[in-house]
């Protein structure tokens, strides 16, 4: 069941959504729907997303599934990539919150910080992953000071052009 659209980035939409397991137990994930100009794009992006579903690391929001999927109404073929939901928000509205409040970050936090994605981008560099587009909107906050990198892209789609037009 999709519960909201959150705000379209430069690469597609995404869509929080919530899973009701066989136990009932619901989980939420987050589908970023990015729009493929043609089947080959499609298929190498997915072969390159395939990488990432390898990802285990505690400050990087992983990806669970993979998919292609077809919209008749529009005819378009869109890659799929689904991920755990932090629920808590991202870098970017804790730094705008805390702007408004006029309040700082504390040391500790950012220290904290740092050290989370100095060591989540290491090990994805390990891996001969890169990140391509590390900006606060793509950090999320999983709790008072831990974060995990999201938000991962190929280089199939980073490379088009059509989108960044």
């Amino acid at each position: 069941q999709v519960l909201e659209q959150l705000q379209p980035g430069a690469l597609g939409t995404m869509l929080v959504v919530e899973l009701k397991t066989e136990e009932s137990v619901e989980k939420k994930y987050v589908i970023k729907q990015v729009e493929c100009i043609e089947e080959k794009q499609a298929n190498e992006a997915l072969k390159e997303a395939m990488d990432l579903l390898k990802l285990d690391h505690s400050n990087i929001c992983a990806y669970k599934e993979l998919f292609v999927t077809w919209d008749n109404e529009i005819s378009s073929l869109f890659l799929c990539l689904v991920m755990q939901h932090s629920g808590q928000g991202d870098l970017s509205s804790v730094i705008k919150e805390k702007r408004q409040k006029s309040e700082k970050i504390t040391d500790t936090v950012i220290l904290k910080f740092l050290g989370q994605m100095v060591d989540a981008l290491f090990y994805i560099h390990k891996q001969n992953i890169f990140h391509r587009n590390l900006k606060p909107s793509n950090i999320l906050v999983t709790d008072e000071a831990s974060f995990m990198l999201s938000d991962f892209s190929t280089e199939t789609l980073m490379t088009d052009e059509m989108k960044w037009k």
